[in-house]
């Protein structure tokens, strides 16, 4: 890796969080009516609140969140920047937490297009340092376009990375001169680093940036932003439009252009009735 590369920005957090909690646990009414707080919260920022199901239990959604029950057990599922917020609302030690994600994304002032190869090269001199029988699985992807990926782990396993081209994979501008680390953990990993996160929530982008870099560094795969000064972690921030933003661009862009047409064509009073606004005006 070049030591010329200069960061711009990183951005730190939880990327995904799924957490269950059985009925008869204690306050577990009020651990579920925590789950749905939070969505109305999300709802107050743009998104449309849905009914829906989802592994066999019965909620809502909102932001590609859900809340949901079932006979046995409550649901909470945070995505996005969402579950970076949404985990201090609803964490307690007894809930299980059977997926975290952990993510770290680093802008660059030039856009490196290497990150993924070399991080897969290094992974293969890291593996071969082991038995056999405890290398890792390896897999990356290259696009003809630059938008690498790299697999570390398997799809099964409980603990697995990612790293990949974001300006590619996004369509967001927030995105240019990016690329995104992502470590996955599931069941008694995630139960473990979940408490880790918790106990020092007060610092929370740093502490996942820490928890990014360490896993990755064990296994051979060096991060830009692990002890360097001018790359300290901030929290996650959203970046793509909510439901409500997005049908007013829809509007702007598509209706708006048509109803002018219509009113420069003389059809002004029938669009109002059509619309049921012509009382109004």
């Amino acid at each position: 890796m070049s030591d010329n590369r200069i960061i711009e920005v990183v951005n730190a957090g939880i990327d995904w969080l799924t957490a269950t909690l059985p009925v008869e646990a204690s306050m577990s009414a009020d651990w579920y009516g925590s789950g749905l707080r939070y969505l109305q919260y999300i709802q107050k920022q743009g998104y449309e609140l849905k009914e829906r199901s989802l592994l066999g239990y019965t909620g809502l959604s909102c932001g590609n969140c859900f809340v949901g029950a079932r006979d046995s057990d409550y649901i909470c599922q945070w995505t996005g920047y969402h579950a970076d917020d949404g985990f201090d609302a609803i964490y307690r030690p007894d809930m299980h937490i059977s997926r975290i994600d952990v993510q770290v994304t680093v802008k660059y002032a030039v856009m490196p297009l290497t990150i993924a190869r070399e991080a897969y090269r290094d992974a293969i001199t890291s593996n071969e340092a082991l038995p056999n029988t405890r290398r890792r699985k390896l897999f990356i992807i290259i696009g003809s376009d630059g938008g690498d990926t790299f697999y570390l782990g398997s799809a099964s396993s409980d603990q697995r990375g990612r790293i990949y081209n974001k300006e590619v994979q996004s369509e967001d501008v927030t995105y240019l001169r990016t690329w995104r680390y992502e470590t996955v953990f599931r069941n008694n990993h995630a139960t473990s680093i979940s408490g880790h996160i918790y106990t020092h929530s007060s610092n929370k982008a740093q502490i996942c940036a820490d928890i990014c870099a360490k896993w990755f560094t064990a296994r051979g795969v060096a991060c830009a932003w692990h002890n360097n000064d001018n790359a300290l972690p901030i929290p996650l921030v959203r970046t793509l439009p909510t439901d409500i933003e997005r049908k007013l661009h829809w509007l702007e862009m598509q209706v708006k252009p048509t109803i002018k047409l219509l009113c420069e064509l003389g059809f002004r009073d029938i669009l109002l009735a059509s619309l049921g606004l012509s009382e109004e005006v």
